[in-house]
């Protein structure tokens, strides 16, 4: 085998083991209170609040009817509600409550420290290179 093919493979295999370590770490950090979907949802609201399921399916690429799931969960939880939108009310809008912007601050918060230490070791430069190369593979 190449050394390309080589160095290719071990990427993979080391990706895979960072990974996996990340998601099960992230799914501690929110105490199987949620689900991964769930926080992805509430931390795009943190930043855009409200927005249209529609959107939100767009955005994800996902099924409208997946969002409307993660919707319903967020909704029992007290942390989203939906409503019409005044603009035209065939659209329906997901906004954060206040409980759901609180528990989204707090899990940001929670999951900034985490990757402030996990990256403690890296170099700021160490750092803008591995944020260039993800960048290069979206």
């Amino acid at each position: 085998m190449s050394d390309r093919i080589t160095i290719s493979l071990e990427l993979e295999k080391t990706f895979s083991q960072v990974f996996r370590e990340f998601k099960k770490d992230l799914k501690r950090i929110l105490q199987d209170d949620m689900t991964g979907a769930e926080d992805s949802l509430l931390h795009s609201l943190l930043e855009k609040n409200p927005q249209s399921i529609t959107g939100l399916s767009q955005d994800f690429h996902v099924s409208v009817s997946h969002i409307t799931h993660v919707v319903d969960q967020l909704e029992k939880k007290g942390l989203v509600q939906r409503r019409r939108s005044p603009a035209d009310k065939r659209v329906v809008e997901v906004y954060l409550t206040p409980t759901g912007l609180q528990k989204g601050e707090s899990i940001n918060k929670k999951k900034r420290k985490y990757f402030q230490e996990k990256f403690s070791h890296l170099t700021t430069e160490e750092l803008q290179t591995l944020l260039q190369i993800f960048n290069k593979l979206k």
